[in-house]
């Protein structure tokens, strides 16, 4: 009887070998973050894996005559796991792993070999090992928490899967422990099935929790590269359309005016012969930085081409907009940019409409650009505004 448990507990050893090996070899498709820090959480993770395996192969030697010894290796590997997790998560939102929490890790796996042993734990007391360990895990657990909380008040689909995915890998412990104690907490032993259920889950959530966070991840930053345009850090054509629904649909849904600026750099193509693409690239970033200083939080900047760009500016009327226009001609006329071994002052001027929600977006661009191109006509550095 003992032997054919033996065999039933090696299958299960292989399975969770399979499925653990598996999901290390899968850790090298992983893009690797440009953060060195972030690159850290799939080292744990592989640790992870590996402790995993080691947490069950250490049941196996209660078969061999060494039950004491095979509970406190499992405990104490278990403590482990929670560690790794709480790192992986710690490294993959840029938090650093030092030595400090080396020694912390192990000063508290220190702490608890002394109260197993102490308490002279054996398999006959199944309730005081699970309260036990309930008590040690509950400490880096909830730390893990309150990380991965914080990060889903940013509201970011990712990290919200990631901490759902920490939260159903508590949810596993809890029904783990919930049933030792409804069903086994008299026995001697437990079946060793419910630690390869319990470690393959953690294994498994954990696995797929990061995987899924990464993709995420990696989704949004493609889109932003998509929409954002990499000189000025405006945004671009790309983001146009999308926005200007979005923004459309608010201003009719709450009865809002919505308001457009287009602004262009005057005779910055004198500026590119004069001084060169990369002092005009200068010009560009820095008449940029001033624009998105001045604008609110919820305005939109985007580049459309070359030196010309459009700014949408929700909740503002046509004589705010025309406010905001100016505010912003003073501060680009105020600026003193070093170019080669001059110091050159810039201008700009803007087209403003207040947007006909009626219309579409390029009939509005299409009305301020014929206010720009009115200022530009009557000398430049000045704020046109359209007139239907």
């Amino acid at each position: 009887m003992i032997l054919q448990e033996y065999f039933v507990a090696l299958s299960y050893f292989l399975a969770l070998s399979i499925v653990c090996l598996m999901l290390y070899g899968f850790t090298y498709f992983h893009p690797t973050p440009e953060n060195t820090n972030k690159a850290k959480s799939t080292y744990y993770f592989r640790l992870l894996s590996l402790i995993t395996l080691a947490a069950f192969s250490a049941l196996l030697l209660r078969y061999q005559q060494l039950p004491m010894l095979a509970t406190f290796l499992n405990s104490l590997f278990s403590l482990l796991i929670i560690y790794l997790v709480m790192w992986s998560v710690y490294t993959r939102y840029d938090y650093s792993v030092n030595n400090r929490h080396y020694y912390y890790c192990a000063l508290h796996c220190f702490i608890f070999s002394v109260l197993f042993f102490s308490l002279k734990l054996n398999i006959e007391s199944n309730t005081s090992l699970t309260i036990l360990m309930f008590i040690n895990i509950a400490l880096p657990a909830i730390f893990t928490l309150k990380k991965c909380r914080k990060q889903v008040k940013e509201h970011r689909f990712g990290d919200r899967l990631l901490y759902g995915s920490f939260l159903l890998l508590l949810l596993f412990y809890a029904i783990y422990n919930i049933t030792i104690w409804l069903f086994f907490s008299n026995e001697t032993q437990l079946p060793i099935v419910l630690d390869f259920i319990l470690l393959l889950a953690v294994v498994c959530t954990v696995f797929f929790g990061f995987t899924l966070n990464i993709i995420f991840s990696l989704v949004g930053k493609l889109r932003k590269e998509i929409i954002t345009d990499r000189l000025t850090g405006a945004h671009n054509r790309n983001y146009l359309i999308d926005v200007a629904k979005q923004l459309f649909s608010l201003s009719k849904r709450t009865n809002n005016p919505l308001s457009l600026i287009i602004c262009d750099i005057d005779r910055f193509k004198n500026i590119n012969d004069s001084y060169g693409h990369l002092s005009g690239d200068k010009v560009l970033k820095i008449f940029s930085d001033t624009v998105k200083s001045t604008l609110r939080n919820e305005d939109v900047f985007i580049r459309i081409g070359g030196e010309e760009f459009i700014i949408l500016l929700p909740h503002i009327d046509q004589s705010q907009a025309l406010v905001a226009a100016e505010r912003l001609r003073v501060n680009i006329n105020a600026l003193s940019i070093d170019v080669e071994i001059d110091t050159i002052n810039i201008s700009a001027s803007f087209g403003v409409t207040q947007i006909d929600l009626d219309s579409d977006i390029d009939r509005n661009i299409n009305n301020a650009d014929m206010a720009l191109y009115e200022a530009k006509r009557t000398g430049r550095n000045k704020v046109v505004v359209y007139n239907s």
